[in-house]
């Protein structure tokens, strides 16, 4: 086997720059892919032939990682130490550390195990097993059993490299009574019946056995806590716990009925607030959004003092959709004080305080109009007050760019970036953020950016805490596609910009995981239509990977939302996101409202959201451009609250 050495990589970063000047770095990359395949492939003669031409190129140590997994078994201690020192700096230190540390524990050489599992920085449950069973090799029982029950007592399975150290607990009857117990509970809670089955048969204890039962009980049928709620007693040492799954699993088919026992558990069992805190939080919520007409009461049973901020909030909705606005007040002043200082709350305590024939607060206005938020923005609006975006551009020199471009790590990213690799590019920035300050970090995302590798400078710029560096974080590229698409359907390209800012932040091969593809993250059967209704040629889905034919037919879309719901681009915005189906119905039910408050009370958290940021990033993008801004047309303004306020 042949491995470069640590000074090798070192003059390798150094022979980069002068190299990519001269631009060898196209044939390179095409030796690079062909040497890693056979590396991977095990082709040991293909790569030997390859390698003295890539010795300056980046990429190297990925080589060198490929044939040494391939070699795993037959690489000694002293090439193994050569190998990390050749990855030091990477992300494949760790890989390579773990991928040899576990051929170690396999071949049982634990002296060796013992001194590489220690550079592992956070092993899997798969090293610790092995770890344990080295420990029992080493004849130190107690310790190997203490760390085994550890990690047996989990509510899901784990590695198969676990089970023989698990089979020599259950041998010399380390698994007691006890610990099944919590196994069981503890795979129940995960809803994995098949483990807790098999966990019974360690349960022997009648006491354990009973609690057990009690267990299967509530799990088959909840209702019977809801008819019984002296099933559980207050000294059960379980109870929190069995509450809070039975509850759950009858929110499933009664979430009414699961909130009122709530209520009633709490009074007898005195549940602690840690265990409250995500039940009420995520089933109140969930019952607000039914937006039945019992929901305040049921609420206030459960959530009597305002202790659950989630709750409050959407107590608060719930009264807007009332428009009752002393309550709406009522609710904001029952908030933390730092809800209430959100820009939501300001916006909605100011509305209702001019609903109510009451002057708004001028402090409380002019913190409000100086966000750069949706909330920020519109009161600005409504008071006929310039847009404050807040930017506070970057003035990093040609040479502090340069130096972050000269890094190691820089240069494997750009690499990755231009071979289309943007996971592994992707791996090596999430490896590099530790290693550099903020003021790096912020230059790094603007070196990214300039690859054209946007998405990336939008996360460095949340990374580096630069959320006020708008060209860093609103990059506009594809301008003349926008403005030609804007143009062919009749759209403001802001619009479209600031949908494709939020849906994929401009990362062209985006691909969400229902299927959404590219830069507007259009579903197959959506792209497909609108290919046909707007005579856009679309002969295969990988086309919309292409931001010409995305930019278009994203745009044609938008356009057809807009038709459809009578001009209004909060509706085909919010139609965008979750499908026109799911906004008539919130229109039929609820349409009647302010537009405002229809927006404020969209039961999806991301679509609401999600039209929240459009409408402030086009704002920012038509300020930047020296366009003008607005929030809402003349149209969709009339439809508000606040102006209805000011009548």
């Amino acid at each position: 086997m042949h491995f470069m050495t640590r000074a090798s990589l070192l003059v390798s970063g150094i022979i980069f720059s002068a190299s990519l000047l001269a631009s060898p770095l196209e044939n390179q990359r095409e030796k690079f892919l062909d040497a890693l395949d056979a590396a991977r492939s095990g082709q040991h003669d293909r790569v030997q032939q390859v390698l003295p031409q890539l010795a300056d190129y980046p990429l190297l140590p990925y080589i060198q990682y490929a044939q040494a997994i391939q070699q795993l078994k037959r690489i000694t201690p002293e090439q193994a130490d050569e190998l990390l020192l050749t990855f030091q700096g990477t992300p494949l230190y760790q890989r390579f550390a773990s991928a040899y540390t576990v051929s170690l524990a396999e071949d049982r050489r634990w002296s060796d195990f013992n001194h590489y599992i220690t550079k592992v920085r956070n092993p899997s449950a798969q090293l610790e097993c092995m770890a344990a069973r080295g420990e029992l090799q080493a004849g130190n029982s107690a310790k190997a059993y203490s760390e085994g029950l550890r990690l047996w007592q989990v509510g899901g399975s784990q590695h198969a490299s676990c089970d023989p150290l698990f089979n020599r607990m259950i041998e010399n009857g380390q698994i007691t009574s006890a610990a099944g117990l919590e196994r069981a509970v503890l795979a129940v809670e995960s809803n994995n019946i098949a483990i807790a089955r098999y966990v019974e048969r360690f349960i022997t204890d009648p006491a354990a056995q009973q609690q057990m039962s009690l267990v299967w009980q509530l799990y088959n049928q909840p209702e019977s806590l809801a008819d019984n709620p002296g099933l559980i007693r207050p000294n059960n040492p379980y109870a929190d716990r069995l509450v809070a799954m039975s509850i759950q699993r009858l929110a499933t088919s009664d979430l009414r009925r699961a909130l009122v026992t709530w209520a009633t558990l709490n009074k007898n069992l005195q549940l602690s607030t840690e265990v409250q805190a995500p039940v009420i939080n995520r089933l109140g919520v969930l019952y607000a959004k039914r937006f039945q007409p019992d929901a305040e009461v049921v609420l206030a049973q459960v959530d009597p003092t305002y202790q659950y901020s989630d709750v409050t909030e959407w107590r608060a909705r719930l009264a807007l959709t009332q428009q009752d606005w002393p309550r709406v007040l009522t609710l904001i002043n029952q908030l933390p004080d730092n809800l209430q200082s959100e820009g939501r709350w300001l916006y909605w305590s100011l509305v209702a305080n001019l609903q109510l024939g009451r002057q708004p607060n001028a402090e409380q206005l002019n913190i409000l109009a100086s966000e750069r938020s949706y909330y920020g923005f519109k009161a600005a609006e409504l008071t006929q007050r310039p847009f404050s975006i807040n930017n506070r551009p970057s003035n990093f020199t040609p040479m502090q760019k340069q130096q972050i471009s000269g890094l190691p790590a820089m240069q494997r990213m750009y690499e990755f970036y231009r071979l289309g690799q943007t996971r592994e590019a992707t791996q090596e920035w999430n490896f590099m953020v530790s290693m550099l300050s903020p003021e790096q970090l912020h230059a790094a995302s603007h070196v990214v950016q300039s690859w054209g590798w946007y998405f990336q400078g939008i996360r460095g710029a949340i990374a580096s805490d630069q959320w006020d560096d708008l060209a860093l974080r609103f990059p506009a590229p594809f301008k003349n596609l926008f403005d030609q698409a804007s143009r062919e359907f009749e759209i403001e390209p802001s619009w479209a910009l600031a949908v494709t800012r939020q849906e994929s932040a401009f990362l062209d091969v985006a691909r969400s995981g229902a299927g959404a593809r590219g830069l507007m993250q259009l579903m197959p059967e959506t792209a497909r239509e609108t290919a046909r209704r707007a005579n856009i040629p679309l002969s295969s889905l990988d086309r919309l990977n292409e931001p010409d034919i995305n930019v278009r037919l994203g745009s044609a879309y938008l356009a057809q939302m807009q038709r459809q719901f009578g001009n209004n681009r909060v509706h085909a915005t919010a139609a965008y996101n979750a499908g026109p189906g799911r906004v008539r119905q919130w229109l039929s039910a609820r349409g009647h409202l302010p537009l405002d408050i229809w927006i404020e009370t969209i039961p999806f958290d991301e679509t609401r959201g999600y039209v929240l940021n459009v409408l402030a990033f086009g704002v920012i993008y038509n300020t930047m451009a020296g366009q003008p801004a607005r929030v809402f047309s003349d149209y969709e303004r009339a439809q508000l609250a606040w102006n209805n306020a000011t009548r």
